[in-house]
């Protein structure tokens, strides 16, 4: 299969626009191979990737019939035999080209349930995609990789009830702290590759579920949302763990969440022409003297400037304010 895609050798894949002209100026070495292979890092020109598509999809399709695995019934022959490497490989394209390709996705769990493909070499193999742009906005390779982690990391034997005491929607794996660690990494180059990523902040929250540490994440998606603050995905994930936090009656809550409110209020100053921020300030929001020093001080008198002006003409921020203080007034009823 020398025209499909080397994928599973690459720690980054990229997809490039146009063809490998553009990348390889020497005709002969663009002969040799039309894909970029450098230190582990993967390039591949957008229509050599469509090339390699069409190329790949009867490949797939007749090793999957030569294998066995277009059917319910188990392969009889569960070696690596030539077929069981075509679907390997051409299932890789497949998914490289259409991240939601789900009949390749599951060829692979198949194969991997098999013990075919090494469930560590999968691992890698979907956190090179999930670099690519055009792969991590994609819930199913997602999805496929906390199938992974349950299958690697499987909850560990705790005393009855601890776990869902502690966290009712348990994502049915444990992760250690070093590989937590490399799933965050992977989730935040996603999120800056594509912004207010909601998969990519779903994953980041089962992650942290699965490793029982719900209130370090809060400062650390705090100092996100500063620099990302239109990601409404963050601010979701950050409600998200403070209410997990209160599930587990952590006595650290109410300063936490004191510091969450604060820090809401203060980027909203800052920067009140973005919604996010207002609604990131509407989630922990905790009616008292500083919120109502908030109200008068800022929240008013944006309004009443608002007064002064054409609605259409208003800025953002006086838009945001007078619908914070309706939200407000109902809530207070």
């Amino acid at each position: 299969m020398c025209s499909v895609v080397p994928c599973n050798d690459s720690a980054t894949i990229e997809v490039l626009p146009g063809d490998a002209s553009i990348w390889i100026p020497d005709v002969e070495e663009r002969s040799r191979s039309p894909f970029l292979f450098t230190e582990n890092n993967l390039g591949v020109p957008e229509k050599e990737l469509h090339r390699s598509y069409l190329f790949t999809v009867p490949v797939f399709s007749a090793a999957r019939k030569a294998s066995g695995f277009h059917t319910l019934e188990d392969p009889s022959n569960h070696t690596m035999s030539p077929a069981i490497q075509d679907l390997i490989d051409s299932s890789a394209v497949l998914i490289l080209m259409n991240p939601a390709h789900q009949t390749a996705l599951n060829a692979r769990k198949q194969l991997i349930v098999r013990n075919l493909i090494d469930m560590g070499e999968e691992l890698k193999f979907t956190a090179a995609l999930l670099s690519s742009r055009h792969c991590c906005k994609q819930g199913e390779l997602w999805y496929h990789r906390q199938w992974l982690l349950r299958r690697l990391y499987p909850v560990p034997s705790f005393p009855q009830g601890l776990i869902t005491d502690m966290i009712p929607d348990s994502p049915n794996f444990y992760l250690p702290p070093n590989d937590l660690s490399a799933e965050i990494h992977l989730v935040s180059r996603a999120c800056e590759l594509y912004p207010r990523n909601y998969f990519g902040w779903t994953h980041r929250t089962i992650c942290i579920l699965s490793a029982l540490v719900p209130g370090k994440e809060i400062s650390n998606v705090m100092q996100w949302i500063e620099s990302h603050i239109s990601d409404y995905s963050a601010v979701h994930h950050l409600k998200t763990l403070a209410r997990l936090t209160e599930d587990a009656e952590s006595p650290l809550l109410p300063d936490r969440l004191h510091l969450v409110f604060g820090h809401a209020l203060t980027l909203v100053r800052a920067f009140p022409e973005h919604e996010t921020l207002w609604q990131y300030l509407r989630v922990f929001w905790d009616e008292g003297d500083v919120a109502a020093a908030f109200v008068a001080s800022f929240a008013l008198p944006l309004q009443r400037a608002r007064m002064t002006e054409q609605e259409s003409e208003s800025p953002s921020g006086m838009q945001h304010a007078c619908r914070f203080l309706e939200w407000r007034n109902q809530r207070l009823k």
